[in-house]
């Protein structure tokens, strides 16, 4: 990088921030305004929003909150972000980086480190302490609404496997909804399905209060809850039948229950998906083991890209896939991979510590509660 470039980290504030980004690039909803309320009960308060410039130019956008880990060791965590309005190279990157390091040290030294994204590793990152990153992801082109067109971008893989799934799904009398103002009762169906999917996929679901939250607080505008039911005991239906009558791939085929309550049947499947700035975040999603040959979920994927395309939503991240460097995401990338002709490379999460030697204590403190305990009370001394 040029030594003569000039480089400033400013405090701004969120309609500073969506400003900036505005026309540019679009904002991550966890970079937006609207995340911070659910951010101070998952993660903590908010640190600072920042701009980041050089020789006086816009470059780089960040939202930052205080978060801890189990013992009480504060971090700090910046989801997809920064958010870059240039190129970003690795020197550009590096000097972001050392201007951050500045500002939170001076603000509250005792910070460990901070979790954030970048497209290059760096001697001054390492592998997150907790959880699984992702550096590339499949995004679902929304195609205007127009079933057609979304097909034309998937491959031959995909488009047949969303025709065999409408014919499938048909057959049985299966419907779309979009049950976002349901109840508080009603959402605990949901959450059973979560469970099972927990169970059958290896890993451990928050406590359903955590989604729950995570659709009122956003609300209705930015968070979305779409399933698959099918009726307790469907008529018998021909495929020819089904083909001519049931679902058709051409139409709209979601439909929207009256406020407080959810459609008729059993529930299959569901996506609970943010919309902010055009697009669109597969989030959370769950289905039962005995239907999955229905093949709902990527049944649900389409007919949810559709909707939101009608809506003028441009793209449907469905949030991870494989790569060399997450090489556990296989299974699933595959799956998504049948939603786009390529897949889309983005920065990944790492660590950047604040304090040296720290991070290699933390990993081996984490084994176990006591490590941990101790590691606390030596930091708080310092």
């Amino acid at each position: 990088m040029d030594h003569k470039l000039e480089t400033q980290l400013k405090a701004i504030t969120a309609e500073e921030m969506r400003i900036a980004a505005a026309g540019v690039v679009p904002l991550p909803i966890e970079q937006a305004a609207v995340w911070e309320d659910f951010a101070e009960q998952v993660d903590g308060p908010l640190f600072g929003r920042y701009l980041w410039t050089e020789n006086g130019k816009s470059c780089a956008v960040i939202a930052l909150y205080r978060a801890t880990l189990t013992g009480g060791i504060p971090y700090l965590i910046a989801r997809h972000a920064p958010v870059w309005l240039k190129e970003a190279s690795p020197a550009r990157e590096a000097a972001f980086r050392e201007d951050l390091k500045a500002e939170i040290k001076k603000r509250d030294p005792k910070i460990s480190f901070v979790r954030l994204n970048a497209i290059y590793s760096a001697p001054d990152l390492e592998e997150p302490l907790q959880g699984i990153t992702y550096d590339r992801t499949v995004i679902i082109d929304c195609g205007n609404g127009k079933a057609e067109k979304i097909l034309q971008t998937m491959d031959s893989e995909g488009r047949r496997g969303i025709r065999r799934a409408t014919k499938k799904l048909a057959e049985v009398g299966a419907q779309v909804y979009e049950e976002t103002h349901l109840d508080q009762k009603d959402f605990h169906e949901y959450y059973e399905v979560l469970k099972e999917t927990a169970q059958r996929d290896g890993f451990r679901p928050h406590p359903e209060s955590y989604y729950w939250n995570f659709l009122q607080t956003l609300g209705a505008e930015h968070a979305r809850l779409f399933c698959v039911r099918v009726p307790e005991s469907p008529e018998a239906t021909t495929p020819e039948a089904a083909q001519a009558e049931g679902i058709q791939i051409h139409e709209s085929t979601v439909r929207t229950p009256q406020p407080g309550k959810t459609g008729p049947g059993r529930l299959v499947a569901w996506d609970l998906v943010t919309v902010y700035d055009q697009q669109a975040t597969a989030f959370f999603g769950a289905s039962t083991t005995a239907d999955r040959p229905l093949q709902a979920t990527s049944y649900l994927d389409f007919c949810t890209a559709q909707l939101l395309g009608s809506e003028k939503v441009k793209g449907l991240d469905l949030m991870g896939a494989h790569s060399p460097r997450v090489p556990q995401l296989y299974t699933v990338g595959m799956y998504k991979r049948r939603f786009a002709s390529h897949y889309t490379d983005i920065p990944g999460g790492w660590d950047m510590p604040l304090r040296s030697g720290i991070m290699p204590v933390l990993r081996a403190a984490l084994k176990t509660k006591r490590g941990l305990s101790s590691v606390v009370k030596k930091l708080r001394k310092n």
